[in-house]
């Protein structure tokens, strides 16, 4: 099983990646947002598969536990990465690997509140 990161994983653009990781592999996905402009999973995740765990900032929803959320500023999160990068299973108690992809559409973009409220 491979993890795959995904930085601004509940905006737009990263959210559709999101989606698409998870239905098209049988890999964990880590989406890293702090929802400045992003929608929390659990208003376009699959409404069948709950949240299952939530361990502090850090919520994993689907009964095969592969969507992992991490309600964070993404730079901070490089911070914590940077400096161990064991840090999922240091901070959260998870078993982890090394990243397989990272998918990066963190951003601050203006005019997108506009366009998904005013098509």
């Amino acid at each position: 099983m491979k993890y795959h990161l995904v930085s601004g994983g509940a905006g737009f653009v990263g959210r559709n990646i999101v989606k698409r990781l998870l239905n098209t592999t049988k890999d964990i996905v880590v989406a890293v947002d702090d929802l400045s402009t992003g929608t929390h999973p659990s208003t376009w995740y699959n409404f069948d598969l709950p949240l299952v765990k939530k361990i502090k900032n850090l919520e994993i929803f689907g009964a095969e536990e592969r969507l992992w959320f991490i309600h964070e500023d993404f730079r901070e999160f490089l911070r914590k990465i940077s400096a161990d990068e064991n840090i999922l299973t240091t901070e959260y108690g998870l078993p982890t690997q090394k990243f397989h992809d990272v998918f990066h559409f963190a951003a601050i973009v203006g005019g997108r509140a506009k366009i998904d409220g005013d098509p």
